[in-house]
């Protein structure tokens, strides 16, 4: 299943905008941070993540590809702390796996949850999904803990991906849908983004 996604999903303090070749440096910046690839895989090298991420461009820019990568702004400052991304899966029951990388200096200001619950809310209300699947480490304590928050549950063994990952569900039912709308609309009265300092070390 293909879908066509917007070009950006608003929340209060954040907005998802479509991956562009401006967005380079963050992903590099991601892509080569200790911290942020604990739990994801080794660390990048300048030259190879430059090509990962013109063929993760080309696959967000190409209609029916199934890929889309999404920047996470801080609306007031139009700045990016992060990516966030949906891949289509040949499985009916979820047919997107999500996932999320957030800068170190971003963290514990709530922006993982908030762009999360904007990326749910218009997968199950706009997109109608019958479910999203995440594929995580054991060992990741910040995603479990996400996962958990949300409402994830145990996927079918069908659905695992990688022996070495666990893999979860959230199903589109009418409490998850109404729990974040419940959370989106917290966001949308909070205050403005705490400021990111404008040229990060993320190494």
């Amino acid at each position: 299943m293909t879908i066509s996604f917007p070009a950006s999903i608003q929340s209060g303090r954040l907005s998802l905008t479509a991956l562009t070749a401006a967005d380079l440096p963050l992903y590099q910046s991601l892509y080569n941070n200790p911290l942020t690839m604990q739990f994801v895989g080794p660390c990048y090298p300048p030259a190879q993540s430059a090509l990962y991420f013109q063929h993760c461009l080309t696959k967000t820019q190409t209609a029916g590809s199934g890929w889309h990568f999404y920047t996470i702004k801080l609306r007031h400052q139009a700045k990016a702390v992060g990516l966030v991304s949906l891949i289509a899966k040949p499985f009916t029951q979820a047919p997107y796996e999500f996932g999320i990388l957030l800068e170190t200096t971003a963290r514990g200001c709530g922006y993982a949850e908030e762009a999360l619950t904007a990326l749910f809310l218009y997968c199950f209300t706009i997109a109608k999904l019958p479910a999203l699947l995440a594929c995580v480490a054991p060992d990741n304590p910040g995603m479990q803990k996400h996962l958990s928050h949300f409402g994830f549950v145990n996927a079918p063994a069908a659905l695992k991906k990688n022996a070495k990952l666990n893999s979860y569900l959230l199903l589109s039912t009418a409490d998850t849908i109404l729990q974040l709308t419940k959370r989106q609309q917290q966001f949308c009265r909070a205050q403005p983004a705490p400021l990111i300092p404008a040229n990060p070390t993320s190494r």
